[in-house]
């Protein structure tokens, strides 16, 4: 938007000095309104104010020193709704477009297009005019098989085979070679106790691996992890889902 002035006008009287005054004059206005040209362009580029009404059209940071979300519209756009995401916190600030997974029933007419989103896909509420969010609290996720076939049970899962539906948990059929019981323990071959002790490759155990009042080596379970449930090695998180 510069311009510079390459001639000085001559005060004297002369036909050609005041031409080429005038001459000058008509180049100066020229660039000055290229550059007011340049300028409205540039304005036209601000943020309108009607739209976020702040003043000047700038949205100005709260108290927190932070831009709030609803002064900038269509910054989350590329996230839909009901896109369902992890969350590293136990409890989501106020005013947040995140609800937490954790199966609450919620008004159809207060969340009109998350439901459009999701309809019945997590269950059916028992008020009909409510609809279930995804109760994801302690649970792992598994992708949709769509047709992949590499779920095997995903036609009995509950509700078919669709986004929302469960499976109960389950352990994979299996085998594991065993040894004949009985002897000195009651010599019935009744599969119901174990001698780790004795010299055959294999021994039959059905009972709890938590019993320890019977003949069993300790030592022989010291590294098998027991617990209440079959899981791999996880870490929590909140799952939360986008409704605006």
């Amino acid at each position: 938007m510069a311009y510079t002035r390459t001639t000085v006008i001559d005060a004297t009287p002369s036909g050609d000095s005041v031409k080429q005054a005038v001459l000058d004059l008509d180049a100066d206005l020229t660039g000055a309104f290229d550059g007011l040209g340049e300028l409205q362009a540039a304005l036209a580029l601000k943020i309108n104010q009607s739209e976020y009404d702040q003043p000047s059209g700038v949205p100005r940071l709260d108290t927190s020193g932070k831009i709030q979300a609803a002064q900038l519209p269509g910054t989350l756009a590329d996230l839909p709704l009901g896109m369902i995401a992890a969350f590293g916190l136990e409890t989501l600030p106020s005013g947040s477009n995140w609800l937490e997974c954790n199966g609450s029933e919620l008004p159809i007419a207060d969340y009109q297009d998350l439901y459009a989103a999701v309809g019945n896909a997590f269950g059916l509420a028992v008020n009909p005019s409510n609809f279930k969010l995804p109760d994801l609290r302690g649970r792992f996720l598994r992708g949709w098989d769509h047709g992949r076939g590499l779920d095997p049970d995903a036609a009995i899962r509950s509700g078919g085979d669709h986004v929302g539906s469960n499976q109960a948990d389950v352990v994979k059929k299996h085998n594991h070679p065993m040894g004949q019981g009985g002897g000195g323990d009651g010599g019935t071959d009744i599969l119901h106790y174990q001698r780790w002790n004795l010299p055959q490759p294999y021994n039959a155990y059905t009972q709890d691996f938590g019993v320890t009042g019977d003949i069993l080596v300790p030592s022989m379970f010291a590294n098998v992890p027991q617990g209440l449930e079959t899981r791999p090695v996880n870490t929590a998180v909140m799952y939360c889902i986008k409704w605006r």
